[in-house]
């Protein structure tokens, strides 16, 4: 009974780890104009798209919803459309495109929390910097009456921090001229699955310690019974030897 309840008491003070059950799966991107939305909704307002993901190239699945999956480019995670993307076995040797400009009037310096003008500025640019990572594009507010329309969504970084939002493309270079294609041979599937995390137990491992503690503590009783067999056979001699006199005298 003692060690049936000491082992009750060593299990509920077991903790409670998850196994992640979930497999990852990249998806491809299929055609142009397929976005990275903010929210799961068929809604292509510039207020709902954080940029347009490279044709040929790769988003990681974090789960599905209705339309859409949750996925992840780079380090950023927002939601798109099933039936722009195709799932695939395995991991891609290149999933991201690799790609950096440059800023170089200042029309482009100012980092936008969105594609207008007037959105709240998040950063200022240095004139001439390099090495802002791209991410990929969107239309919005056209800045100079017959230029482009298209604002990169970017990441600058400096020694301590990171900025991501939006420069007006058109006084950015050191980009190619058409985005390269990912030509990277892969098996599609049609049926990735998501599974939720499933709670496991895990003993506590029995260590030498916990082991001579245990015995211990199993040993208490049963010095204890010990003490009272020899008690009580000395408690019964005694009263033999005194009944012994009695007859005796």
């Amino acid at each position: 009974m003692i060690l049936f309840i000491l082992l009750l008491i060593f299990e509920s003070s077991s903790p409670t780890v998850y196994a992640l059950n979930q497999q990852t799966y990249f998806a491809k991107v299929l055609f142009d104009q397929v976005y990275l939305y903010k929210t799961p909704t068929d809604n292509n307002n510039v207020s709902n798209i954080l940029f347009e993901l490279p044709k040929t190239y790769f988003v990681e699945l974090e789960d599905a919803n209705g339309q859409f999956y949750k996925a992840k480019y780079l380090d950023q995670i927002g939601y798109v459309k099933k039936d722009c993307v195709q799932a695939i076995i395995g991991t891609p040797t290149q999933p991201f495109l690799d790609l950096n400009f440059r800023v170089y009037a200042d029309l482009s310096t100012h980092l936008k929390t969105s594609p207008v003008s007037a959105s709240n500025t998040l950063k200022q640019i240095p004139l001439l910097t390099k090495n802002i990572r791209f991410y990929g594009k969107v239309n919005g507010e056209t800045l100079i009456e017959g230029r482009t329309s298209v604002w990169y969504y970017c990441k600058y970084e400096t020694n301590t921090e990171s900025y991501f939002g939006y420069v007006y493309s058109d006084f950015c270079d050191e980009m190619p001229n058409e985005i390269p294609l990912n030509n990277e041979k892969v098996e599609f599937t049609n049926n990735p699955t998501f599974e939720e995390d499933i709670p496991q137990i895990n003993s506590i491992p029995i260590t030498n310690n916990s082991v001579g503690i245990i015995i211990g503590i199993l040993s208490i009783p049963a010095l204890i019974f010990v003490f009272m067999i020899m008690k009580g056979s000395k408690i019964l001699s005694r009263e033999k030897y005194q009944s012994k006199e009695v007859v005796d005298y």
